[in-house]
């Protein structure tokens, strides 16, 4: 199986789990997870592990009697036998991300550009270059945050998730105050078409970069 089918079935075996077994197996699945990891052996070992424990529940045994008391350190034994990610994937990883990111942005000005048909108020002639290389630094940082966050809040006080929550929201903010104080600086024109153009090449590229992650990532387990 490749990452695609190990993680629908996932999805789909999850559902044998009672609910107290569910929520230790989705703590352990989200934060080991959220490891710079290779995604295909990670994939590997929580479907291994979900097996692991569905079997067990089938014998009247909880996540407990498998895991042990300290979760956190099975997990992290378990992360500590994963191989990390390949530098090629990590490389396309990080680019699917920012297509994501430049993605979300253009979508937003895309349907603004379209509303501004029915409100000629909203309608941008042009923008400014400079936010969008702010957002690059900005969101990469807020990115890492968050996912530092979300990772921590897991075993750890839930601060941990606001914190990340609040980077995000000023990551936001910041980059909405960067599009009025550089208003007029490095401008280039825009329409509706030219936004909804860079909005499916973003989209494409996010496939393809995706794709192709994955089949870097899935190099060294093949013969």
């Amino acid at each position: 199986m490749n990452t695609i089918e190990m993680t629908k079935r996932n999805n789909e075996r999850r559902e044998l789990l009672n609910k107290e077994n569910l929520k230790v197996y989705e703590d352990a699945m989200i934060y080991i997870r959220l490891n710079a990891r290779s995604e295909y052996a990670t994939e590997s070992i929580l479907l291994e592990l979900l097996e692991h424990l569905i079997e067990a529940q089938q014998h009247g045994k909880s996540a407990q009697d498998v895991f042990g008391d300290d979760l956190h350190g099975y997990c992290d034994a378990l992360i500590a036998d994963i191989p990390h990610q390949s530098k090629q994937s990590w490389i396309l990883e990080i680019l699917r991300y920012a297509t994501i990111l430049f993605g979300g942005l253009f979508a937003v000005y895309t349907i603004v550009q379209f509303l501004a048909y029915f409100i000629p108020s909203l309608k941008m002639e042009s923008i400014s270059l400079v936010p969008f290389l702010i957002i690059i630094a900005v969101g990469a940082i807020a990115i890492l945050v968050i996912l530092y966050a979300l990772k921590a809040s897991i075993f750890g006080t839930k601060s941990w998730f606001i914190l990340g929550v609040l980077v995000y929201v000023a990551a936001v903010g910041g980059y909405a105050y960067s599009t009025i104080l550089f208003k007029g600086i490095w401008m280039v024109p825009m329409s509706f078409w030219s936004c909804l153009a860079v909005t499916i090449v973003m989209i494409l590229l996010h496939q393809l970069f995706k794709r192709l992650s994955g089949k870097a990532d899935l190099k060294p387990y093949r013969n």
